[in-house]
């Protein structure tokens, strides 16, 4: 199950519910136990988060054991991990690639070098926590209702969200990077980013690609969107997105639905993207269709 190589159960019947969602880089799971259960899982290039949503468990590892409680600290993949789990038992667990948060720090931070991303594994910071494990949650509910539509655009920029919030919300070896003030670069960084976005929009906004665009760090990046009064790279692929789901409702195939439009133009949220449509174009995305399909 999710690839453990041990698995014992308790007294009492046996009931599991469990599923399990697999992005690029990322990994979203759902357990809930009936009775005792004990996992065994061996090392991987990974690292897991447990989330506690009902009932007690506990979670050990070669040189680190405790409880599960509503976050746990990082849990590395490069011992083997033991899980055991009381009854009616359920949880969330986040299982992210180390490779790829590697890869989103140096992009974050401009970090050339060969070092490598050290994780630490002490207790994270309560706020930072209460954070990142409302927006977990929030994932879970999003890829519950909308997983089958979803576009790659947008579930890649889901996961990308995720792994930068889990790299603020822990500490590592990258951390006084992250504290430190990002460096000048001028305002010809916002113009080459913009039409970087503008000829990509239907693609995920990469960090790692973005910086490379740029010559600078991804945080170099967002200083300079700021500085401009120009919010941030996101804030203006959101615009461009708007602006092509404008243009594909305008016009529309006869199969053509807001829903469909604001999924493949890579927003999450139905309700946010008819509000933000709104405050762009004066009308609902509803009412463009509406007219459209009238014009037709």
């Amino acid at each position: 199950m999710y690839g453990a190589d041990g698995f014992d159960k308790g007294k009492g019947s046996f009931g599991i519910w469990a599923n399990f969602a697999k992005m690029t880089n990322l990994g979203l799971a759902f357990c809930s136990y009936d009775c005792p259960v004990s996992v065994t899982f061996p090392e991987a290039d990974l690292v897991r988060q447990f989330f506690s949503v009902r009932g007690t468990a506990n979670f050990a590892t070669s040189h680190l054991s405790a409880p599960i409680g509503a976050w746990t600290p990082i849990v590395s993949g490069q011992s083997k991990l033991r899980l055991q789990f009381g009854e009616h038992y359920q949880q969330l667990v986040l299982r992210i690639d180390r490779p790829a948060l590697e890869r989103t720090i140096k992009a974050v931070t401009g970090d050339a070098s060969d070092r490598r991303l050290e994780l630490s594994e002490d207790e994270p910071s309560p706020s930072d926590m209460a954070f990142l494990r409302r927006q977990i949650f929030h994932l879970a509910d999003e890829l519950e209702a909308y997983a089958h539509q979803y576009s790659p655009l947008a579930m890649a920029e889901l996961e990308r969200d995720v792994i930068v919030r889990f790299l603020l919300a822990h500490e590592h070896n990258f951390s006084p990077l992250l504290r430190r003030e990002p460096r000048n670069a001028g305002h010809h960084i916002v113009s080459r980013i913009e039409a970087f976005i503008e000829a990509n929009w239907n693609r995920p906004i990469d960090l790692d690609e973005m910086a490379i665009v740029a010559n600078v760090s991804a945080r170099t990046v967002f200083r300079e969107f700021a500085r401009a009064g120009k919010g941030s790279p996101a804030h203006f692929a959101k615009r461009i997105r708007l602006q092509r789901a404008a243009d594909l409702l305008q016009s529309p195939a006869d199969n053509t639905t807001v829903t469909g439009v604001a999924l493949h133009c890579g927003f999450q949220n139905i309700g946010r993207f008819a509000a933000d449509y709104l405050r762009l174009h004066g009308e609902l995305p509803s009412e463009t269709l509406k007219r459209a399909h009238s014009s037709r």
